[in-house]
């Protein structure tokens, strides 16, 4: 493989990685401003946690009857991914500053992502130029597609082993102490209502949620990636051809 087959793979691996990173972002902020996540899936990991056999049991335990709980779920999600300025009236001020602190973390993360897209997207058109002349166009492909399906294998081998053993709650720590400069992520049961709202339960199955969502949206931006590539790498060696006859 020539060194333009060369440059041309790697900068395809490169915008899949952009890619994954865009997709990974997406899928966190569609998840954050999903109302179920603070509603039914909230209300559903609390039963499972506690081994609770009916609604009334979860109503007493979050200090929510379900339609209170929607209506909060509505402000949450709302809130933290930038819709609405208003957070729900049970919270405490220390429950409002975290808040505010994952608002601002979201909306890293939904920058980041755009940022991505936008960088895979200007990859996409530079590797259709760079691979136009390549007789053998599709090595360069197999590396991009060779590192597509090993981030998705990573993706998922890290959240299943998270999930199939203890390594969950260090890594839930580990990834709190990393994201936020403060220590009020570390609520009490006894007096924060959104830790009584959102076990460990939940963010488990939302680790799930987030690795699924992200997959697909994955391959939705790839085939993009792939047409847009396709047309600009056609109008290019078109170009070449009619310099050529010229």
């Amino acid at each position: 493989m020539n060194k333009m087959a060369w440059i041309t793979g790697i900068l395809t691996g490169l915008m899949v990685l952009l890619a994954a990173l865009g997709a990974l972002g997406t899928a966190v902020e569609s998840i954050a401003g999903d109302e179920a996540l603070y509603s039914a899936q909230s209300r559903q990991a609390v039963m499972r946690a506690n081994g609770f056999a009916s609604e009334e049991e979860v109503s007493a335990y979050i200090g929510l009857d379900p339609a209170q709980q929607q209506a909060a779920a509505g402000e949450l999600a709302a809130y933290v991914t930038g819709g609405a300025d208003a957070l729900p009236e049970m919270l405490n001020e220390n429950e409002r500053q975290h808040m505010r602190d994952v608002r601002a973390l979201i909306a890293q993360v939904s920058g980041m992502s755009r940022a991505a897209l936008t960088a895979a997207a200007a990859l996409a058109v530079v590797t259709a130029w760079t691979g136009a002349k390549l007789k053998r166009r599709r090595l360069p492909r197999l590396i991009g597609g060779l590192a597509a399906v090993g981030l998705l294998a990573l993706a998922a081998l890290l959240a299943a082993g998270a999930l199939a053993s203890d390594g969950f709650a260090q890594m839930f720590t580990a990834m709190h102490g990393l994201l936020f400069d403060n220590d009020l992520w570390l609520m009490n049961p006894q007096t924060d209502v959104l830790i009584r709202m959102m076990p460990q339960a939940l963010f488990e199955q939302t680790l799930l949620d987030v690795v699924n969502r992200a997959l697909r949206m994955l391959l939705i931006v790839w085939v993009t990636l792939i047409v847009l590539h396709a047309i600009v790498q056609s109008m290019i060696r078109r170009h070449l051809t009619e310099g050529e006859d010229a």
